[in-house]
């Protein structure tokens, strides 16, 4: 694993410089200014790896190219990453998952379907009244799956705490 150095940095600042003409410029024409964004962006990257960073720069560039990103929002996507799988799954993707297990599993095979669910999905499901309940909700209802979903985005916010 290669850290973050500010040769690299100053690879990064003129790869944006590339993709974001006029919107990002670099390098700068005073000096003093070169240091002080290499600096910050130095800080704030030195103990990442470098393709890490380098790829979520991509991603970045490629999902939003109207915009070039802050060195906030690369450290934030880098640190998303570093994330268990189960802790980044949405709202809408948990979803998903427990109608998969209702497809799969339905009302007469509970324990299985709550087996396959990742952790955090199945305390959300206990916290709606458990699989049965929702096997007996209508899960096309936008109110079930509404209340599924906040019921998931307050428990992670609960669980980040």
């Amino acid at each position: 694993m290669i850290w973050m150095n500010k040769k690299e940095i100053i690879k990064l600042l003129t790869y944006l410089n590339h993709c974001y003409p006029g919107k990002f410029k670099f390098p700068k024409k005073a000096k003093r200014e070169n240091e002080m964004l290499i600096e910050v962006w130095y800080d704030l990257l030195k103990f990442y790896d470098n393709q890490c960073v380098i790829s979520v720069l991509k991603k970045l560039i490629i999902n939003n190219g109207h915009w070039p990103p802050s060195v906030g929002e690369i450290v934030k996507e880098v640190e998303s990453l570093r994330l268990p799988a189960e802790a980044r799954i949405t709202a809408g993707e948990a979803w998903s998952l427990v109608l998969k297990s209702v497809r799969r599993y339905g009302y007469y095979k509970a324990g299985e379907a709550m087996e396959s669910l990742p952790p955090k999905v199945r305390e959300t499901v206990e916290h709606f009244g458990g699989f049965t309940a929702i096997c007996h909700s209508n899960c096309n209802n936008n109110y079930v799956r509404s209340h599924f979903m906040k019921l998931y985005q307050e428990l992670t916010a609960t669980m980040r705490n």
